[in-house]
């Protein structure tokens, strides 16, 4: 990707306790999170203070992959660097990166475009001109990978893992839309459903990358439809492709790269026939 010309902003970020799992280290939605938080203290630093809200046009991902390199624990802090990498009129792509204890742990690229009440428009002249001021390469998609899980989401009424979420209070935000926190979560969600039906035959389970792809941020009090199924399945790793529907249309869909892991070494693992053949079940 092109080389950014923008001095990368900085902050420490505390894991709180409720960022944990029951593994007792940071959830890896939790994880995401904190991506989120680094951006939205760079956004302020580069906007101003009040940059945080907005009653009209907001500023929203469009599509967010981020790599998981390590595991993160609770009592030190998180090193957050968080770098513009390249902007045009649609969005303009952040990347985030994470260190604990001198190790990066994670990356995150943002593509972020201009939400307008139920469809994304063009960045408004001031932003896209301060933004163009402090790098003006564009926005590189050359070396990312396709987000025809997109297409895929589009059959979810075929997929085979299928499961209902009643939205809460907590999944709105501070603009009063359902928020990017909130449907990150519906992705884990999505995936998790399946994956607690799975005999693992005594091997864990990580999550490596997380490529989720945002359609619309509507709020609403309705059932949402989670639907996830297998795309891909590999040595060591297989891909759970899901998504979240609102009254039948994509609210977001997500791939998701797991890894099989040997939890006496801490490893990647080649994934048993048995294994093998419940996800071959579940393929989409």
């Amino acid at each position: 990707m092109t080389e950014s010309t923008a001095r990368p902003f900085r902050c420490q970020i505390m894991p709180r306790y409720t960022d944990l799992d029951t593994w007792r280290h940071v959830n890896n939605t939790r994880a995401y999170h904190i991506h989120q938080e680094a951006r939205m203290q760079a956004h302020m630093h580069r906007f101003g203070p009040d940059a945080w809200f907005a009653d009209g046009l907001c500023l929203r991902p469009q599509r967010c992959l981020t790599d998981y390199r390590q595991i993160s624990w609770y009592g030190q802090p998180l090193e957050a660097e968080v770098t513009l990498l390249g902007c045009d009129r649609q969005q303009f792509h952040l990347r985030s990166q994470l260190y604990q204890n001198g190790e990066l742990v994670g990356i995150q690229d943002a593509f972020i475009g201009a939400y307008d009440q139920g469809r994304w428009v063009d960045l408004p002249a001031a932003i896209h001109q301060q933004l163009q001021s402090e790098c003006s390469a564009p926005v590189s998609r050359d070396q990312l990978p396709d987000n025809d899980y997109k297409s895929l989401a589009s059959q979810a009424h075929n997929f085979p893992v299928r499961q209902q979420l009643t939205p809460r209070y907590a999944d709105l935000d501070a603009d009063s839309l359902r928020s990017e926190a909130g449907l990150a979560r519906y992705m884990e969600q999505a995936r998790f459903g399946g994956i607690r039906q799975l005999d693992m035959q005594g091997l864990g389970i990580l999550i490596a990358r997380a490529d989720i792809s945002y359609c619309n941020f509507r709020p609403g009090w309705h059932a949402v439809e989670l639907a996830s199924g297998i795309s891909r399945i590999g040595n060591t790793s297989f891909v759970f492709t899901g998504c979240a529907l609102d009254k039948d249309e994509v609210q977001a869909a997500a791939n998701s790269v797991m890894v099989v892991i040997n939890p006496q070494t801490n490893r990647p693992a080649p994934i048993p026939a048995s294994l093998r053949e419940q996800l071959q079940a579940w393929s989409i």
